[in-house]
């Protein structure tokens, strides 16, 4: 994240909170995966802090070098496989969550793929202009990035749910203005950015708590003119009540 590591443990404190007050308002087991994404992003930027120290020799360098590949290893090779996953259990209407699954293959073989670059070859980070800036080594960059940038936006865009639809939104966003900058830049800035907009997860679950979600209106339902009420669509014979006698 830019500015400084006391920016990164102030606001990685915060965005825990919210995580815990999001755990709080999950109800149903399969949410928590999405449930816990706020509080990890708070973790995640704690992190950070840690890779600043480590820079600038405050904490032993193991200590830094640990934090420093905890962070890529997160970001990069994590998130990917997380975000689909999550979505596709938190995901109530079956069309959506068909369309989900897809998304779920391309995340985990992106996952695996960066898991397997970042943990092959040395992570690098370097202070740069008031940010922490992350070099790796990452074969077919190019398909790479586009599969990672599906996998972790397009499921919240699918989504039912309104918040999360936004939440979605908002990522595009910043990932759209992430990429303006150097590409070593992109991984810290981002995910600040990510781990801020979290807090619409949050709003989610409180709502859901509240009462039902604003979601997309279900297919056509019967009409009058599919039928008289109470006769059979198939066209069986309907029963008339006698007249008492």
């Amino acid at each position: 994240m830019c500015l400084s590591p006391e920016v990164d443990f102030v606001a990685g404190t915060a965005i825990a909170g919210v995580g815990v007050a999001t755990l709080m308002a999950v109800r149903r087991p399969r949410d928590l995966v999405i449930g816990a994404l706020p509080l990890g992003f708070g973790l995640h930027q704690i992190t950070e802090g840690f890779v600043w120290l480590g820079l600038r020799g405050q904490v032993s360098p193991a200590l830094g070098d640990a934090a420093r590949d905890a962070y890529v290893i997160y970001a990069q090779a994590i998130l990917p496989m997380l975000v689909p996953i999550g979505f596709a259990l938190l995901e109530r209407d079956a069309r959506r969550r068909r369309w989900l699954w897809p998304f779920v293959v391309l995340g985990v073989l992106t996952g695996l793929f960066l898991l397997w670059q970042v943990t092959h070859w040395p992570i690098l980070a370097e202070e740069r202009a008031h940010c922490v800036a992350y070099t790796t080594h990452t074969p077919y960059a190019i398909p790479s990035a586009t599969a990672y940038v599906l996998a972790v936006c397009a499921p919240a865009l699918l989504s039912s749910r309104r918040h999360l639809r936004t939440f979605g939104i908002v990522n595009v966003v910043g990932l759209a203005f992430a990429a303006t900058l150097q590409e070593e830049e992109f991984t810290s800035v981002w995910c600040l950015y990510a781990a801020v907009m979290s807090v619409l997860i949050l709003a989610h679950f409180r709502r859901e708590r509240a009462g039902p979600d604003e979601v997309d209106p279900p297919g056509p339902t019967p009409t009058a003119g599919d039928g008289a009420a109470g006769r059979p669509r198939g066209g069986g014979p309907s029963i008339t009540p006698s007249s008492p006698t």
